[in-house]
């Protein structure tokens, strides 16, 4: 997993890309489990995530298992 981004505080939403190029919003109450993840567009992770509701980038994207996923988030 790519994490492109992810909001401040405790219980952190994730934005990831997955190895076959999609993009995905991961959310703690679901375990960062990639089955119940919401598919986002590219755009809207730098257009609205980043732009309008505070997440903050990870530049260069940092690459991660996705097993790790909840602990990155915490």
């Amino acid at each position: 997993m790519k994490i492109h981004a992810h909001s401040p505080g405790g219980r952190s939403i994730l934005i990831v890309e997955t190895p076959d190029g999609k993009h995905l919003s991961l959310h703690a109450e679901t375990g960062y489990d990639l089955e119940k993840g919401k598919p986002v567009e590219e755009a809207w992770v730098k257009d609205n995530a980043i732009g309008r509701h505070s997440f903050i980038e990870v530049s260069p994207p940092e690459e991660v298992e996705a097993s790790e996923l909840p602990g990155y988030a915490g």
